[in-house]
């Protein structure tokens, strides 16, 4: 990735059949097809605002939501929009976000020959059960169906997301998860541990006792199980929940990993330039009248500061197994990377959470497990 380019862009598609239980992303159920043109309307809008500045883009990526709630017609209209403004058909990686129920074989097909080359199917688990749990519209033969129909249109690079730590879950359970999804043979595998968002009915159901979180024990087994497993099919760990085969890894989510830059388009979407980061208004309603209105719907702007900076680097490269290099560091910041906060460096270490290895410092396997929780250690 060219840091020195802005050369990615995310598309947020707020839409979905129905909104999941634990959900916490900025979606919602599909409103009518009026609203949802008008949605259509304010982002191709916002795409091709002069002032914004898109480059030759190296990573495009349709999220929601579910990108695929929208018709063909619909996301031509948004394709055409970014083709206007910027190139992305040099190798780029153009990754969309679907649904088994949202697609068939003729709309992965029309996905395919508008230029998506990456295809995201959540399918987050293979027991009918646990997906009727997690408030899911289809089920597991309608997973296996879709993932069959993208490969008849062609798509040879397709990630599976799955979630474990949902209550009731077994570790049974989640290993014929992962054993169906490598049956599959996807070419990435996203494995994430189910959280309580703020605002989720899991979460309000939590509160209320009515559900109780995956024991940790139990929990930290299937993170094992997950990496030893996947690995086993040929996968490589390269993020704390993120799963390739060799030269399949997420470019798009690499940049962000990276602190590399990017602009986002839609209701609520994020976007970041040199250390300057801001956000559009959330409610898609409001995104459109801002955008009819104005032209833009930006609800928020930062500028960080230099600690706040480092902060994420040291946060996001510790995410990934290989840890973080400290010549590269050292190269963007001016600094080694144990010289931020080393106090931080050194409890880590003292607890077995944390090796350094020729001074590139990187997250034990022990560490790994309660990431988010070494992490907050560095925080400003």
């Amino acid at each position: 990735m060219n840091k020195n380019a802005l050369s990615s862009a995310y598309i947020h598609v707020p839409f979905c059949l129905s909104k999941c239980r634990y959900c916490g992303f900025n979606s919602a159920p599909s409103p009518g097809t009026e609203e949802i043109e008008r949605y259509c309307r304010a982002l191709e809008k916002e795409i091709r605002d002069p002032e914004s500045e898109i480059r030759d883009l190296e990573t495009v990526y349709f999220g929601g939501g579910t990108p695929t709630v929208l018709s063909a017609g619909q996301m031509e209209y948004l394709i055409s929009a970014l083709a206007k403004r910027a190139s992305f058909d040099r190798g780029a990686e153009a990754t969309i976000e679907a649904n088994p129920e949202t697609v068939d074989l003729e709309k992965l097909r029309t996905l395919r020959a508008l230029g998506f080359n990456r295809l995201s199917l959540g399918v987050q688990s293979f027991d009918d059960n646990a997906l009727r749990f997690l408030g899911r519209a289809h089920d597991s033969r309608r997973a296996m169906e879709a993932f069959e129909q993208a490969r008849r249109a062609g798509f040879d690079n397709i990630g599976t997301d799955l979630i474990h730590g949902i209550p009731g879950q077994s570790l049974a359970q989640w290993e014929n998860d992962i054993r169906k999804t490598t049956d599959l043979c996807p070419e990435h595998v996203s494995a994430y541990s189910l959280t309580f968002e703020p605002g989720t009915e899991f979460s309000a159901r939590r509160a209320a006792g009515a559900i109780s979180p995956c024991d940790e024990d139990l929990e930290a087994d299937m993170f094992l199980t997950a990496r030893e497993m996947l690995a086993g099919a040929g996968y490589e760990h390269y993020e704390v929940s993120n799963y390739a085969k060799p030269g399949f890894r997420s470019r798009h989510n690499l940049n962000y990993w990276h602190c590399g830059d990017y602009l986002g388009f839609g209701a609520g979407a994020h976007s970041h330039l040199g250390g300057r980061r801001w956000a559009n208004a959330e409610p898609y309603a409001e995104y459109s009248d801002k955008i009819e209105k104005g032209g833009k719907a930006i609800a928020f702007v930062e500028t960080l500061t230099r600690e706040q900076r480092l902060f994420e680097a040291v946060f996001l490269g510790l995410r990934m197994p290989e840890g973080i290099d400290a010549i590269e560091f050292r190269s963007s910041w001016g600094l080694g990377p144990l010289a931020y906060k080393p106090e931080a460096w050194n409890s880590l270490a003292s607890e077995g959470l944390l090796l350094v290895e020729q001074g590139n410092p990187r997250l034990t396997d022990k560490g790994m497990l309660i990431a988010d929780s070494c992490l907050a250690r560095f925080a400003p």
